[in-house]
């Protein structure tokens, strides 16, 4: 059991920087330019945690079959609850699309937050490159839901911060799980990587590298590889 308090602590842990960057985007208010070199580094971070924390490591434990379908499977099912979310969202509406933002948050971080709880159960800690490409593409993610809900007078600050409270109680729930399935079945432990990795890299391709993009300008791209970059050395250092 200590390996799933540590993992719900960890989980925890990840989803501060929702909190934080909700804070920072009420407070602060950053310029669009500074939101999307953030998304776009942590773009590069998650992108090197899935080519080397996820995939790479579940490579040698299953098929190529099983760990293609476990891809896909990812894929399918953020795109499927994206459309959903999107669906959900009011047409037009400022607390429709900040709240279409916020649900968006958690379906990412429910996979990253298992896979958390599965690397801590397996391994016996938790990886730091992972850790830090979550943490990183969290913060922007908090940034951009309060600045939209921040507008409409029906959700003052203390509101919106009590939300993503909420949410960081989700992702230490779902590292705990993921704890207790990497206990159970170290090959669950690979499908999960595998079903984790297609459902991040979906989320990276639709959103944080358009926002990124749009955001941040031509200079995203030289912000992502900087993210890619420290999670790889992160990622050799640790190795």
């Amino acid at each position: 059991m200590s390996n799933v308090f540590n993992a719900v602590l960890v989980g925890a842990g990840s989803g501060i920087p929702l909190i934080l960057g909700a804070w920072i985007a009420l407070n602060w208010r950053p310029s669009n330019r500074i939101l999307g070199y953030i998304s776009a580094f942590g773009a590069g971070a998650l992108i090197s945690a899935v080519a080397f924390e996820l995939v790479l490591e579940a490579s040698g434990k299953q098929s190529p079959a099983v760990l293609a379908a476990a891809l896909a499977a990812g894929a399918i099912a953020y795109f499927l609850g994206s459309e959903y979310i999107e669906g959900r969202a009011q047409a037009g509406s400022t607390s429709g699309r900040g709240l279409a933002l916020l649900m968006g948050a958690i379906l990412d971080g429910i996979p990253e937050s298992l896979i958390l709880g599965i690397s801590i159960a397996t391994g016996g800690g938790f990886s730091l490159p992972f850790l830090v490409a979550v943490v990183v593409s969290n913060l922007p993610e908090g940034m951009a839901s309060a600045a939209v809900l921040g507008k409409d007078p029906n959700y003052p600050t203390p509101r919106i911060l009590s939300m993503w409270v909420i949410v960081m109680g989700i992702l230490a729930v779902a590292a705990g799980l993921g704890a207790l399935a990497g206990s159970l079945v170290t090959l669950t432990g690979a499908v999960a990587q595998a079903f984790a990795a297609g459902a991040l890299l979906t989320m990276i391709t639709d959103d944080l590298i358009p926002e990124a993009r749009e955001l941040g300008g031509i200079g995203a791209g030289l912000a992502a590889v900087l993210g890619f970059a420290v999670a790889f050395a992160l990622h050799q250092a640790g190795t």
